[in-house]
């Protein structure tokens, strides 16, 4: 909230936001807990290691992707998500949706990534072990573009934390908030959510991080060194 309030330039600091906001009653959207599900332990495809290491630092963009798939509910049935995460800059890069969470799908949301890519060096993407990651169809199509296939360990969920902070953020701040007549309804809002909200805020954030890092580069008017 006072990050909004900061690029809508509104000047509050921290403490004044939630004092404010204690006094009107309003407050986070808390996150539901969810039990966690046991199944049998899936075959990681030959070759394919944990490269990133829940190391989830990017010191430049299109080094490290993550990817991911979450679900919503709606009045006609479900609508399953797929991103594709830049941890550079947090900016979702690729996103597709269908009713249906298979393979198609989630090579879609990389097919979006790859298209916007600017480069053409190697790129890291990260996912778990789920079947549509593991599937001969998106092996190959990441094979052919470029992309170094990482996966998280058995029972290692921390591992794709970037892309589980982001559907934290979208549910809490969006979804859950809303009650979704149609699939279609749904696609929409989340459309809006990423593409004009989320994605423009990640950019303003590395915009003011860039001019904090100029400002720190420029000389001092009193010793002419940085």
């Amino acid at each position: 909230m006072q990050e909004d309030l900061t690029d809508a330039g509104e000047t509050a600091s921290l403490n004044r936001v939630a004092r404010l906001m204690a006094a009107d009653g309003l407050q986070g959207w808390p996150r539901p807990k969810r039990r966690g599900q046991r199944g049998r332990p899936a075959v990681t495809p030959p070759g394919v290691r944990n490269r990133l290491e829940r190391d989830f630092t990017a010191l430049e963009p299109e080094t490290k992707w993550v990817t991911d798939i979450t679900e919503f509910k709606t009045r006609q049935g479900k609508l399953y998500l797929c991103i594709v995460l830049d941890l550079f800059d947090q900016r979702v890069v690729g996103w597709s949706m269908h009713h249906r969470q298979d393979r198609q799908m989630v090579i879609r949301a990389v097919q979006m990534a790859v298209w916007q890519r600017q480069g053409n060096h190697p790129v890291i993407l990260h996912s778990d072990r789920g079947s549509q990651f593991r599937s001969g169809d998106y092996q190959r199509y990441l094979a052919a573009n470029g992309l170094v296939c990482s996966m998280s360990a058995v029972g290692h969920c921390g591992d794709n934390a970037a892309c589980e902070g982001f559907f934290g953020l979208l549910k809490r701040e969006r979804v859950y908030r809303m009650t979704y007549p149609t699939l279609d309804a749904a696609r929409a809002d989340v459309f809006e959510y990423i593409e004009r909200f989320h994605n423009p805020r990640m950019r303003r954030r590395v915009a003011r991080q860039d001019q904090k890092f100029s400002t720190l580069l420029q000389p001092s008017v009193i010793t002419g060194y940085p």
